[in-house]
């Protein structure tokens, strides 16, 4: 169905209630489910009318997690498992056989989870980079500014930063933006040649002008304040339109990326949706010290995700 651009963590919610009602609730596959805000999550995802959840996990730490918080079950499929390891592989199970549209990281480490659900037992991996997407919505901007990869690529190559951009690109078109515009990040604005990261974000850039990488519009090398300011790009003599309305800020590491986000997160205060995206279906996939607005919020990015996948698929 025909949507407009989502400028919020609250729009992405919304819409992800709206497909829910159009063509039935997610499936949800939740490893290691043991965690109270994640159980909130899901909880308030089901009221919605949003997804529908199995829980893989102790039965009897569930059932606690469930009185002592207040967290209705109803409707939820609880599946017992003895480890957390069995849990994600329970959940990666049930994607690979159809029996899950999603994949929500519950109470353990994010490698452990990726490592079963990327593993050769499954056929859930693609010839793409996985990476992760996490999309901010904070006091200051006018719209969702997408963030990759603070999750997975630790160091990206030139052909990673690629397959990165294709990946965010692909999440944004879920939430709307038909050609997101992508700022490619470096210490400063223009090119030098003994910073590496300023002249890839160049490379990059003229490979977008020239049609070598399509459905965006890249500009770099460009600073986060440059990225998202549009008043300071204009004063350093930064007029392409990208700078100061980026969609999409391509880090050049993965510590960049956490630092942004995080001081976001605990300073603006901003709301935050994380997905991993390439694999075959895709992972809600948040800091276990999340809040339970920011899970939800997650779990319906990663249904608008699932969503955009089956229908490239038909």
């Amino acid at each position: 169905m025909a949507m407009d651009k989502i400028t919020t963590a609250n729009g992405i919610i919304e819409q992800a209630k709206a497909l829910g009602k159009e063509y039935g609730l997610f499936r949800v596959a939740v490893a290691a489910a043991e965690d109270d805000d994640v159980l909130r999550a899901c909880s308030e995802a089901a009221k919605l009318g949003i997804a529908k959840f199995t829980l893989y996990g102790s039965e009897k730490k569930l059932k606690e997690i469930g009185q002592t918080n207040g967290i209705d079950y109803s409707g939820f499929t609880i599946v017992d498992s003895d480890s957390a390891a069995k849990s994600a592989y329970l959940a990666a199970q049930a994607a690979d056989k159809g029996e899950a549209d999603l994949i929500q990281k519950g109470f353990l480490s994010t490698s452990a989870l990726l490592k079963t659900v990327l593993s050769k037992d499954f056929s859930l991996r693609t010839q793409n980079t996985v990476s992760h997407v996490a999309v901010l919505n904070f006091p200051g901007y006018h719209k969702l500014l997408g963030l990759t990869d603070g999750g997975m690529v630790v160091k990206p190559t030139f052909e990673q930063k690629i397959q990165l951009i294709e990946n965010a690109v692909s999440l944004f078109h879920t939430l709307g933006y038909e050609k997101p515009m992508v700022a490619v990040s470096a210490p400063i604005d223009y090119i030098h040649p003994r910073l590496p990261a300023t002249t890839e974000a160049a490379q990059l850039t003229a490979m977008s002008k020239s049609g070598m990488i399509v459905d965006c519009d890249i500009h770099g090398p460009v600073t986060f304040e440059a990225a998202t300011n549009r008043e300071i790009a204009l004063k350093r003599g930064i007029k392409n339109y990208v700078a100061g309305d980026a969609d999409i800020f391509l880090v050049d590491s993965i510590e960049e990326c956490n630092i942004i986000s995080k001081v976001l997160i605990l300073f603006s205060p901003a709301a935050f949706a994380g997905v991993i995206v390439g694999a075959k279906v895709p992972v809600s996939l948040v800091s276990r010290t999340d809040t339970a607005f920011n899970k939800l919020a997650s779990i319906s990015i990663a249904c608008l995700l699932s969503h955009h996948l089956k229908r490239v698929k038909k």
